[in-house]
């Protein structure tokens, strides 16, 4: 079944839904942040993207899993059609991020991922937390699904390049170039380690002053 024949009015409303959960989950992160900003005097965000995933990124999720492009499908199978990704600049403030995030009474937390910790095979890192958003429309509340990615610079900057390298190769990946990649994966994840034990040496020296 094509997306385009879905009925358009029931579609629209749904995604509708999703537009609110974005807009709902945005102004509760950025609330955290400017308190958690107040209380420590430090801002643990570089920056902050948000997207509503497209029709044609839905279409795509479901065809792989073999799975029709209903509204029930996407509702129960697409999990990050709201996506929002927190970049920080040292592993430490991942982690008082995932902190800060888990505190809100204002989520459902459903579930979370450590590819920090845990990388996929791919060599991707980064903290995945997904959740439910409440969206009060005229007569009802509605909890929406949403994804939120956390991590570093470097991070970020190697999960889009290894996007666009994997995006120009062949299904079948050569074994040495996934190899290569691997090992470009595991620097990116020391640079970070490196670059977070800098910074601890900088506070401690601060803190003696």
């Amino acid at each position: 079944m094509d997306i385009k024949l879905l009925n358009n009015k029931e579609f629209e409303g749904e995604m509708l839904k999703y537009n609110f959960a974005l807009k709902r989950l945005l102004s509760e992160i950025e609330i955290l942040i400017e308190e958690y900003k107040f209380k420590t005097d430090y801002n643990p965000v570089e920056h902050i993207k948000s997207r509503i995933k497209s029709y044609n990124s839905i279409e795509a999720k479901l065809k792989n899993k073999n799975l029709e492009i209903t509204k029930d499908n996407i509702v129960r199978n697409v999990h990050d059609v709201v996506g929002v990704r927190i970049v920080c600049s040292f592993l430490d403030d991942v982690y008082e991020l995932v902190k800060i995030i888990k505190s809100s009474k204002q989520f459902v937390i459903i579930g979370e991922s450590d590819y920090i910790k845990n990388p996929k095979d791919s060599g991707y890192s980064s903290y995945h937390i997904n959740l439910l958003v409440p969206v009060h429309l005229l007569e009802r509340t509605e909890y929406i699904e949403a994804e939120i990615q956390i991590r570093t610079i470097a991070m970020d900057c190697w999960a889009s390049l290894d996007h666009k390298l994997r995006y120009k190769l062949p299904e079948d990946i050569p074994e040495e170039i996934k190899e290569d990649m691997n090992l470009r994966a595991i620097a990116i994840r020391e640079y970070d380690k490196t670059v977070q034990h800098l910074y601890d040496l900088i506070r401690e020296f601060k803190g003696k002053k």
